[in-house]
């Protein structure tokens, strides 16, 4: 009894600490053009990290956007990924920056619920935040708790030296959101710029608000996860699903880190042509995931940046719609 007593109480936890991380409440987003020469289209800058793995050095390893947070004067860069539903700062990284500056401190509030008395969460009360061309506002940002790496408390004024936390696939809900790789830029919209009505394809967006691209293979039909924060990768699959794709022999494998964990993944070549998101790709590359973190198990598999480098790609998530030029 004792056991099952305890075992409900546990899903009972469980459930609501997923209400809480699904919350709408945080998905919210006010964005605004933060300039003065309001054209059609207005851009802000990513950059690319680059990170030594296995001793090697590897390029393009993740997206960051960069911007300032209101009542601070330093720059702090946030995660570019898509993969993520939910838009978060980190507990850790952020609070280092109170001693600087106290005000931002006061806005960090306990999330309240019937729970509260076990409940731990904590949001951004009034954030705001620009990058760019543009500012983002939302009445409550969640934080994630004891996530992050503490920072030196003298707060430098220099970009790329916070990394605060992810922006998400919620950031862009029912706006247009176009990357341009190769100029290391990406625009948000509420109609699509004429140069940029390319041929569009019909897209899913799931549960959670992230984009599913329709893939072909074999004249078979799947679902892939567009995850930019999966950068540096072509395709990724379980280990259940990479013999849907690739039977070839392993041809590397690289190590890698999904939210803090490490694990390695091991890569193969689909030797037939691919098509995904309406374009058609060779000589794809897919890593095999066996240790099931970071991985989505209701699509077939995860597209990261690398194969869209030399495009720019327009997602459409009002109208769930996608398109490479």
């Amino acid at each position: 009894m004792k056991i099952g007593i305890i075992s409900i109480i546990g899903l009972i936890l469980v459930s609501f600490i997923i209400v809480i991380r699904n919350n709408d409440e945080f998905r919210n987003w006010e964005i605004t053009q933060n300039s003065k020469n309001i054209s059609e289209i207005n851009w802000s800058k990513f950059y690319w990290t680059n990170r030594i793995i296995d001793g090697k050095k590897i390029e393009k390893t993740s997206m960051k956007i960069n911007g300032q947070i209101a009542e601070t004067d330093c720059f702090v860069n946030f995660q570019f990924d898509l993969g993520s539903d939910l838009t978060m700062i980190y507990e850790n990284s952020f609070i280092s920056m109170f001693k600087s500056y106290p005000k931002i401190s006061n806005r960090i509030k306990k999330l309240k619920s019937s729970a509260e008395f076990w409940n731990s969460k904590k949001v951004y009360q009034n954030f705001e935040f620009e990058f760019g061309d543009f500012k983002a506002k939302n009445k409550k940002l969640y934080v994630e708790n004891n996530y992050g790496d503490r920072i030196s408390e003298k707060v430098p004024n220099k970009i790329d030296q916070i990394n605060i936390g992810t922006i998400g696939a919620d950031f862009f809900q029912n706006k247009i959101l176009i990357i341009d790789y190769p100029n290391q830029r990406f625009s948000i919209c509420d109609l699509i710029p004429k140069e940029y009505k390319t041929e569009l394809i019909n897209i899913e967006l799931d549960k959670y608000g992230r984009v599913i691209l329709p893939m072909k293979l074999n004249n078979k039909n799947y679902r892939i996860l567009f995850d930019n924060g999966s950068s540096m990768f072509e395709l990724i699959a379980t280990e259940k699903n990479i013999s849907k794709f690739a039977t070839s022999k392993n041809i590397d494998s690289i190590k890698v880190s999904s939210w803090g964990k490490e694990h390695y993944l091991i890569s193969k070549m689909i030797t037939n042509e691919i098509e995904l998101g309406g374009k058609k790709f060779s000589k794809v590359k897919i890593y095999e995931n066996r240790s099931g973190l970071g991985i989505d198990k209701e699509t077939d598999g995860t597209a990261g940046n690398k194969l869209f480098w030399n495009n720019i790609i327009i997602i459409d998530f009002k109208n769930k719609l996608f398109g490479i030029k």
